[in-house]
């Protein structure tokens, strides 16, 4: 006969090893979707417009590319637009909550704000936010600290100006104009005061609160300004082909931070291209769906700058082609030896 204690020690083995099978079955249940349900991802952003949606895109090429997420198969995304309305973004976000989605990707800082205050448990990923930390979304660039991190699109706002006044150096006055309901944009617009103060150029502002207002402001610049720049201004941005209008007819030099929006007629762009910014994002969530928790997730910064030139504009405005390009890749060169990377480009 087999003795008590052995028995005793049998049933304890097969306690032990059931209670790891439920703990397992339990953790995969959580980490994985369910066979044959497809992970469910809410995009929202604020608005529609070139930069925003080339950031979508990134996101989801990437993810199917590089990961192996199959839209349709693997991932389903319903994908939301806030119109320019907070409100609007709040709704969304709250809705992804409701339809408990798997993950919520955020493009631009009011979607992501609306985003991170309706849920805590939902990991958020946001792409196209200049000042996470300002925004309220983490703790600290390295340390997020929560269910939010994500890629930031922080412009070179002194560099963008240099180039300014590196090409047009008897240029006095610049324009901006910016939505002052955006953290992004009161940020960036801080950023241009200063570097514009450094430079001993004069700045006038303009502000927007809808993209309705933004005629108005870009004819008022017109009237005192030598050139407007426009950084990454949701509002601005999203009716660009107004101040391009006005610009173009004044013939003034329109500097943007965007090189995805440079063809509608801008002279040139400085920036980061948002659909590589995108696949960037996708891979912080690639990172998330595996496993890791967004709290221990550094916030990342776009990494390759891009020089978006127009050509047609540069003869719109009557500028001499030979001698701009040179000054161009004079800049570019200078640049280069101060270890900044800066892809010339010309549309």
């Amino acid at each position: 006969m087999v003795e008590e204690s052995t028995w005793k020690g049998v049933l304890q083995v097969r306690k032990v090893l059931l209670g790891s099978l439920i703990v397992f079955f339990i953790a995969a249940v959580f980490a994985f979707p369910a066979m044959g349900n497809p992970l469910r991802i809410g995009i929202m952003q604020i608005v529609d417009h070139p930069a925003l949606d080339a950031a979508r895109d990134g996101v989801m090429d990437a993810l199917e590319e590089e990961y192996g997420y199959v839209r349709g198969e693997d991932i389903v995304y319903d994908i939301q637009s806030a119109q320019g309305d907070v409100a609007t973004a709040n709704t969304i976000a709250r809705k992804f909550v409701s339809d408990q989605v798997d993950l919520i990707v955020s493009i631009a800082t009011p979607t992501s704000q609306a985003a991170a205050n309706a849920t805590r448990d939902i990991p958020i990923v946001f792409s196209a936010v200049t000042d996470p930390v300002a925004a309220g979304l983490v703790q600290s660039l390295d340390e997020p600290g929560a269910n939010v991190t994500g890629a930031s699109d922080l412009t070179p706002v002194a560099l963008q100006l240099e180039l300014l006044h590196f090409l047009f150096p008897e240029i006095q006055t610049v324009g901006t104009m910016y939505n002052a309901g955006e953290v992004n944009s009161v940020i960036t617009n801080d950023l241009a005061i200063e570097a514009v103060g450094e430079m001993g150029l004069e700045l006038h502002e303009a502000t927007v609160a809808t993209t309705a207002d933004v005629s108005m402001a870009a004819r008022s610049l017109a009237g005192r300004a030598e050139a407007i720049y426009v950084s990454t201004d949701n509002t601005v941005v999203s009716a660009l082909e107004t101040v391009i209008s006005v610009t173009l007819e004044n013939k003034i030099p329109l500097v943007l931070a965007d090189p995805t929006t440079v063809e509608q007629g801008a002279l040139l762009a400085l920036g980061f291209n948002y659909y590589l910014h995108g696949r960037q994002t996708a891979s912080m969530v690639a990172r998330i769906l595996e496993g890791e928790n967004p709290a221990d997730i550094p916030v990342e910064f776009a990494r390759r700058l891009e020089l978006l030139v127009n050509r047609n504009t540069v003869e719109q405005l009557g500028l001499d082609a030979e001698e701009f390009d040179a000054l161009l890749e004079e800049f570019v060169e200078n640049k280069a030896l101060e270890g900044i990377e800066v892809d010339l480009k010309y549309t």
